[in-house]
């Protein structure tokens, strides 16, 4: 299982969310990189990350066909699930507990999960302007940002000012194309990433429309500068720290654990009108009933396999298909 915690490039290679300031919040598919393809067929998106990407594992509504025969026909083959509390909970997907594996029900279920990571990013508008998204994607766009990352760490050719973290104040951008196949499944869309061959800065200005998404309280920013800053001495490839790396939506929490809702019905008993020795009235509790989950064995469904571009050049690089589409609204994150 991996760690909902923050990614740093070589972490990701090595491997096969705070407050926000204000009290109406967004749907979720406002706020992350529309890369959808289902009102034109290719679809190109300007980015400039912040900070470093956090992981999770997200469950789909999918399990395995059982083959306890080891039939090659039905190997690999799937069968959509609903949820048990799908009734409850309209969101297409869970959310796994990857601090505590053992408690997680989605994975004791069966349900087929996937590494999704997340990450705050400004996307650069038609009219020139910068508006605060989240990047959320599996990993072979990430793999694919991660390996440029290390190649340019590696890179003996570059100065040493040259930037080579695209989460810095000052780095290049990346390009995500998404563009339509016309296949079937999870095929029918390919996407590419590549890098602007000059830097951009994230300006001050820049860093109030991240503040305004969401600003850790000053105790909690602390914390993760302790900790990054730990992190980062044994890990070359992480970036010196800036406090805006913190700043934009609040991921861990846009993305926390999702439970298992169950609706339970409330057991009245009536107390008695009239006492001989007593003039308390009886307790009225109600009586909840939970079935528990049967437990199965996790499954993990990998992305293809990433193809990365060679270092310093733009020509983008198609890496796997994977389509998000969430409308949940993130109001729910402050519960």
């Amino acid at each position: 299982m991996i760690s909902r915690s923050r990614v740093s490039a070589s972490q990701m290679l090595a491997s096969s969310p705070a407050r926000t300031s204000s009290n109406s919040f967004p749907r979720l598919s406002e706020i992350l990189v529309n890369l959808s393809v289902k009102d034109q067929k290719k679809v190109v998106r300007k980015l400039k990350l912040v900070g470093e990407p956090y992981g999770f594992t997200e469950y789909i509504d999918k399990k395995y066909v059982p083959n306890p025969t080891n039939d090659p026909g039905l190997k690999g083959k799937t069968v959509r699930i609903p949820f048990p509390d799908s009734e409850l909970n309209k969101s297409f997907n869970r959310i796994g507990n990857d601090d505590n594996p053992e408690l997680c029900p989605w994975a004791k279920l069966g349900y087929i999960s996937t590494t999704q990571y997340a990450q705050n990013c400004f996307e650069k508008q038609d009219d020139g302007s910068w508006v605060v998204k989240v990047l959320k994607k599996g990993k072979s766009i990430f793999k694919a940002i991660a390996k440029e990352q290390v190649d340019r760490y590696d890179n003996e050719d570059l100065d040493e000012d040259d930037p080579k973290h695209f989460g810095t104040r000052v780095s290049p951008c990346v390009r995500i194309t998404a563009e339509a196949t016309g296949l079937e499944g999870p095929k029918s869309v390919e996407y590419s990433v590549s890098f602007d061959p000059k830097s951009t800065t994230i300006t001050d200005d820049m860093v109030e429309l991240l503040r305004k998404a969401g600003e850790l309280e000053a105790q909690d920013l602390a914390d993760e500068r302790t900790k990054f800053n730990k992190a980062s001495k044994n890990d070359r490839y992480m970036p010196e720290w800036e406090d805006f790396y913190e700043y934009g939506y609040p991921i861990r929490k846009i993305f926390k654990p999702s439970v298992l809702k169950v609706e339970v019905e409330a057991v009245h008993a009536e107390p008695k009108k009239q006492f001989d020795d007593e003039e308390i009235a009886p307790a009225i509790e109600a009586a909840y009933v939970v079935k528990k989950p049967k437990v199965a064995p996790p499954v993990e469904e990998d992305d293809e396999p990433v193809v990365v571009k060679p270092a310093k050049k733009a020509a983008p690089a198609p890496v796997a298909a994977e389509e998000d589409d969430d409308e949940e609204s993130i109001g729910w994150m402050n519960e």
